[in-house]
């Protein structure tokens, strides 16, 4: 069995706060342009087509070729982060983003598009699965919701800056939009060589944030163990969540800007006016879900994601006013932010040697969203887009419902019921077992 030997590595805890601190806030950048990256395909598609015929069939493919390189990104980097270390696999696949971004703009050829999405989408499954458990690894369990959710407040910061650069560049220059996110990654992965702490020198927290290990060696998690008995239901419902919430996403924002220039009739300034305010609220929301997950628990968050379902269907509803669409977008990227828990409760239902595994799920599921884009395009070309949208309500709906179904990691939590990581469901359902015989006695 492959093991890490741990004698002679120190705890994080040894390492100073402004050290982790610096680390910290590379990650973040890096995590700026995974998020700017993983939807700026998304953004351009009505342009794609008007400036190089780009159809909207062979546009939505781009998402599909992206996520299966998310899906790939996702499981390999788990995999290979255990061979080449965390901070090594970071610096790698933030570089490759942005090399391939740089190449995707030089050359405007459908095919090569095709095969830098799935490259790109790549290195945004592989940024996000080792982003996520190496910050989660760097501060106490206490602070990860917060840690977290400054993170994941980037992906509606991403859209505030997207959504303005595009309503400044009004209908010309639209490919900066592009081009943003191509040179920084690059600069920022050199920095990380110099700045982000290395795990084979540091032993990161663990879910009892104990500071000294108490052994000398641990075992390596396999994807094998993901799927035994005692994580087998969590692995695949989380995979399911994922699965859901991505289809959702393609079949509500992977369509919007179109949605809302050929149905809504807006121009590319009012476009980006809407896209650019209804995101602004997300900067911020992702700290007060950081705090609430922290407080009540990863389980709590899912009262606040029962609201993007009923935002969404008033989207569809209200008269084409920027005034309304932007309050309603602000509303569905307020109970968006919610999900922000996953990082956290993704990794924190499996031991620490399974983590990456666990934070990878989040792109796990997009292997089952992989033809959600075409799926819509069918239906609009049998239908309406229109039409084709309205199913996103119902699948966030079953995201949801997902959600509630798992145990709360968190002992703090208001639905804790003494879930413990390195026992999985065996344990819980010892206890409840247990329960009944005490309440039958």
């Amino acid at each position: 069995m492959n093991t890490i030997d741990f004698k002679n590595k120190m705890h994080m805890s040894q390492l100073s706060l402004s050290k982790r601190l610096l680390g910290y806030l590379l990650i973040l950048l890096g995590y700026f342009f995974y998020c700017y990256n993983f939807t700026v395909v998304d953004y351009v598609k009505p342009f794609l087509n008007e400036h190089y015929g780009i159809t909207l069939k062979e546009s939505s493919l781009f998402y599909t070729f992206q996520s299966l390189g998310c899906f790939v990104g996702a499981v390999c980097s788990a995999w290979f982060s255990q061979k080449a270390g965390k901070k090594t696999t970071l610096i790698i696949v933030t570089a490759i983003s942005g090399i391939c971004t740089i190449i995707n703009m030089s050359i405007i050829n459908y095919p090569l598009w095709c095969l830098m999405r799935f490259l790109i989408g790549v290195t945004l499954g592989g940024y996000y699965t080792i982003a996520v458990s190496s910050m989660v690894g760097l501060f106490k369990s206490t602070l990860r919701g917060r840690v977290y959710a400054i993170a994941e407040s980037l992906f509606a910061f991403s859209q505030v800056v997207m959504g303005a650069y595009g309503a400044y560049l009004s209908e010309t220059g639209w490919e900066k939009i592009l081009w943003l996110g191509a040179f920084p990654p690059v600069a920022i992965a050199i920095f990380m060589v110099f700045f982000v702490p290395d795990e084979k020198k540091y032993t990161p927290y663990g879910n009892n944030d104990k500071e000294i290990s108490e052994v000398s060696e641990v075992q390596r998690g396999t994807w094998g163990e993901m799927f035994t008995k005692k994580y087998r239901r969590l692995t695949i419902t989380c995979a399911l969540i994922s699965a859901f919430n991505f289809l959702g996403i393609q079949f509500y924002g992977g369509f919007l800007t179109v949605y809302l220039r050929e149905v809504r009739g807006f121009d590319a300034t009012n476009i980006g006016i809407i896209m650019a305010s209804g995101a602004t609220i997300g900067t911020i929301s992702g700290l007060i879900w950081g705090y609430l997950s922290d407080r009540f628990g990863r389980i709590f968050n899912a009262f606040g994601f029962l609201l993007v379902p009923i935002a969404i269907t008033l989207y569809y509803l209200v008269p084409s006013n920027i005034t309304l669409l932007s309050v309603i977008g602000a509303i569905f990227n307020l109970a968006c932010s919610s999900q922000i828990a996953w990082g956290s409760l993704f990794t924190e239902l499996f031991p620490e040697r399974l983590r990456s595994m666990g934070a990878s799920l989040f792109f796990g599921g997009k292997i089952i969203a992989l033809m959600g884009p075409f799926m819509v395009v069918i239906i609009s070309e049998h239908a309406t887009l229109s039409l084709a949208m309205w199913f996103s309500p119902v699948l966030f709906l079953i995201a949801t419902l997902l959600w509630f179904s798992l145990p709360e990691p968190n002992k703090r939590g208001i639905f804790y019921k003494n879930y413990d990581a390195d026992y999985g469901l065996s344990k819980r359902e010892f206890i409840e077992l247990d329960d009944d015989l005490i309440q039958n006695k």
